[in-house]
């Protein structure tokens, strides 16, 4: 019986799992600061992009970040690419977002674009 019951909780998490392609599936993952140069002193949190990908996306996404003066990717999935913009539509210029590469603009990232193999748009 136990046996069977751990089966039946296995075969859900597999289920359930986040996976690339996933609208929940965090594809990136970055660190922002509200001053330039990503010193520790100016971290604000670890903060992921999500979803499919294929569309300009929001990094303030409740309305609670302060200013984000420079970023930090941590992690970015595979043969993701990731471009973080200063206005709401992603039609400023584009600055390539590497991991453990600091990226600063200047003035304050408002919204990323990332494409990734299984995004919508390809």
């Amino acid at each position: 019986m136990f046996q069977l019951l751990a089966l039946a909780f296995s075969a859900a998490a597999v289920v359930t799992a986040s996976s690339p392609g996933d609208p929940d599936f965090y594809n990136t993952v970055a660190d922002i600061f509200s001053a330039p140069d990503c010193g520790n002193e100016t971290f604000v949190w670890a903060d992921p992009i999500f979803g499919r990908g294929g569309a300009c996306q929001p990094l303030d996404r409740h309305d609670n970040t302060p200013d984000i003066l420079s970023y930090r990717p941590t992690t970015i999935y595979p043969d993701c690419v990731v471009n973080l913009y200063t206005d709401s539509e992603c039609q400023s210029t584009a600055y390539l977002a590497e991991v453990d590469q600091c990226v600063q603009a200047g003035i304050p990232f408002v919204s990323a674009f990332v494409q990734c193999p299984f995004s919508d748009n390809l």
